[in-house]
């Protein structure tokens, strides 16, 4: 059973957000910050603390998300990006998301291929100017979550 709970706790983004392992995936290895502009998520696994999704809106109905999960959880976390689409699909009003994967860290490639993005493009030299960032992206329609 996966859950999916609005938050604004900074104290809990931000300390998932800064855990060492995560930090370097989400801030490409700088202090993350909470944004009061973003969307965040407690992630529940079978009632267990698992982490935060945080969504921003870039465009209208277009969404950047991206997942920061505690280590002991990541064996869930296709389940939990899968089941965050339907979740988002089903409350938020949004037809796009999208999300980036840094070169150094080829984990995020594979994550956002195994919940249904698509590859669109790269961003050469995007976050620390040698470091090069792939876009991935779907519509509600390529996840199987059709029209509103």
């Amino acid at each position: 059973m996966i859950s999916f709970t609005p938050t604004r706790n900074i104290d809990v983004i931000e300390t998932v957000a800064n855990e060492p392992d995560i930090q370097a995936g989400t801030a490409n290895g700088n202090h993350f910050s909470y944004n009061p502009n973003e969307l965040y998520f407690e992630v529940g696994v079978y009632h267990n603390f698992a982490g935060i999704v945080r969504a921003i809106e870039v465009q209208p109905k277009s969404y950047e998300c991206h997942a920061m999960f505690l280590e002991h959880m990541r064996g869930f976390s296709k389940d939990i990006g899968l089941a965050f689409w339907q979740y988002f699909f089903t409350y938020y009003d949004a037809e796009c998301v999208l999300s980036m994967a840094s070169d150094k860290f080829r984990k995020g490639k594979f994550y956002c291929a195994s919940i249904g993005l698509k590859r669109r493009g790269v961003i050469p030299k995007f976050l620390d100017g040698t470091t090069d960032v792939t876009i991935y992206s779907a519509t509600r329609e390529e996840l199987g979550y059709g029209r509103r």
